[in-house]
C-alpha cells in the first residue's frame, strides 16, 4: 500500500530539472542583442525578453561591469568587448564538420539514401562534405568534387537562397529537387541551412538512383530533410524565423524568379 506523500514512480524517474533561472534570464538579454540592427534601451530589451525593465537593469550593471555590454551616452546598450572576445574565440574553435557530418549521418539513417552538403564557390559548387548510404547499389559523390550551378537540386539552393531577403519569398517551400539532370538514373532534393545572420551556408542534400528515389512523391522524406536542415540552421546560428511557415512542397524556382520579375515590374511602373 502507497504510503502518504509517498512519490509516485512517474515522480521518481522523472528527471530533475537543474536549469538555473539567473543563467536563462542572462542568456536571454545577452541573446536579444544577436539580431539587434543597432543599440537599444530598456523599453526594447523589456519587448525582446518578455523581462521587467526593473530585472533586466539589475543584469545590465553585472554585463557592464564585466565588458559584455557597453552603456552609451544615450542610455542605450550595445554588445561589449568581451563579447567580441568570446565571438572570435568561438570563431577560432569552430569546425563545420561537427554540426554537418552528424546530421548528414542521420539523414542516411532516416532515409537510406547518400547525403551530401554542398557550398556555393563562385559560379560552381563544392560538395564540402558527404555520406553514403550501406545500400549495394547506389549514387555518391566525394567530398571535394566540383560541379557547376545548374539546375541540380542543390545548385537551384545555392543560387536562389543566396540572395538575401529570398528566404521569405519561397511561399514557405523550401525543398528544391531534380531528376536526371547530370545523370539520367539520379535524383535528388535539396534544402537551404543558414547560418549567423541567417545568411545562406550551403544546401543539404540527399541523393539516389531514380529507380527507387522519387523526389516528387517522397512528401514524407522532404519533410525529414526541411526538419534537419532547421535544425541544423538553428546549431549554426541562425534564427528561426528565417524559414517562414516552412512546409514540404517543392519549391518552383523559375515561378519564384517570374513573380520576382513581375513584383519589379509593377514596382518600375508604379514610380511616377
Amino acid at each position: 500500500m502507497k504510503k502518504e506523500n509517498e512519490p509516485d514512480k512517474k515522480e521518481k524517474d522523472a528527471a530533475p530539472d537543474r536549469t538555473v533561472l539567473g543563467a536563462e534570464r542572462s542568456l536571454a538579454i545577452l541573446s536579444a542583442f544577436i539580431d539587434a540592427p543597432e543599440p537599444f534601451g530598456l523599453t526594447e530589451l523589456e519587448a525582446r525578453t518578455g523581462l521587467f525593465k526593473s530585472v533586466i537593469h539589475r543584469y545590465m550593471m553585472s554585463f557592464i561591469k564585466a565588458g559584455y555590454v557597453v552603456q552609451r551616452a544615450d542610455n542605450s546598450y550595445q554588445l561589449g568587448p568581451r563579447a567580441f572576445q568570446l565571438g572570435k574565440a568561438f570563431e577560432a574553435r569552430f569546425d563545420y564538420a561537427d554540426f554537418i557530418v552528424p546530421t548528414l549521418e542521420k539523414l542516411v539513417r532516416a532515409t537510406g539514401e547518400s547525403t551530401a552538403f554542398y557550398i556555393r564557390q563562385q559560379e560552381q559548387r563544392l560538395c564540402l562534405y558527404a555520406a553514403e548510404t550501406p545500400a549495394s547499389v547506389k549514387a555518391t559523390v566525394k567530398a571535394g568534387s566540383l560541379f557547376p550551378i545548374d539546375q541540380t537540386s542543390s545548385a537551384q539552393v545555392l543560387r536562389f537562397f543566396s540572395v538575401p531577403g529570398n528566404a521569405a519569398r519561397s511561399g514557405g517551400r523550401y525543398v528544391c529537387i531534380s531528376v536526371g539532370i547530370n545523370n539520367p538514373l539520379s535524383s535528388s532534393m535539396s534544402a537551404p541551412v543558414f547560418g549567423p545572420g541567417n545568411a545562406l551556408v550551403g544546401a543539404l542534400t540527399i541523393f539516389g538512383l531514380t529507380l527507387r528515389f522519387d523526389p516528387a512523391a517522397s512528401e514524407a522524406m522532404r519533410a525529414t530533410l526541411l526538419q534537419m536542415a532547421q535544425e541544423l540552421s538553428a546549431r549554426l546560428g541562425a534564427s528561426p524565423p528565417i524559414y517562414h511557415a516552412p512546409c514540404a512542397e517543392i519549391f518552383d524556382e523559375a515561378a519564384a524568379q517570374a513573380a520576382q520579375a513581375a513584383q519589379s515590374v509593377q514596382v518600375i511602373a508604379g514610380d511616377g
